[in-house]
């Protein structure tokens, strides 16, 4: 391997690694928004108190977190093509006798996954932090309806009013 040829494919595998670590902040990005926009929006839901409005701004919720959710599918589906060009770049340096695995040891635990499937905690972490996400909008749409049947057979009959 020549001194030009080891820069090139060294450049090729930072890159590589440059793309993984963008796309696993841009996954937590989508993560973080998703769930601070369907935050916002169960507040305003509680804020609204007209029955039906909080029903109409939990199904916005349901569909940020699907959006949310297509967002994070979509970050990881090019994490994982850059992780598979990463690996045509660790086989050049195999066969040129560079063992990179030396220097930098493989993850046995993900070593038999799918390739989409290799940062699976992360993912499946996401995934209940974005669904959970929903919940507090499902609270404030179903508040406004108990206080209001509360309120309705809690006033007093007419004929308790003191005159």
């Amino acid at each position: 391997m020549q001194d030009q040829d080891f820069q090139i494919a060294s450049l090729l595998l930072q890159d590589q690694q440059k793309l993984i670590a963008a796309g696993k902040v841009q996954r937590w990005d989508v993560v973080k928004w998703t769930t601070a926009f369907n935050l916002a929006l169960a507040a305003a839901s509680a804020s609204i108190g007209k029955p039906g409005a909080g029903v109409i701004i939990f199904f916005f919720t349901v569909a940020v977190a699907v959006a949310g959710g297509y967002l994070v599918s979509h970050y990881n589906r090019r994490i994982t093509g850059a992780r598979e060009d990463a690996k045509k770049v660790t086989a050049y340096f195999r066969e040129e006798g560079i063992d990179l695995s030396q220097i930098i040891p493989e993850d046995k635990a993900r070593a038999d996954r799918a390739p989409e499937w290799y940062d699976a905690e992360e993912l499946s972490v996401f995934a209940y932090i974005i669904a959970f996400s929903i919940l507090p909008a499902l609270i404030a749409s179903a508040t406004p309806m108990v206080s209001h049947s509360l309120a309705r057979t809690a006033r007093p009959h007419s004929w308790c009013r003191a005159s």
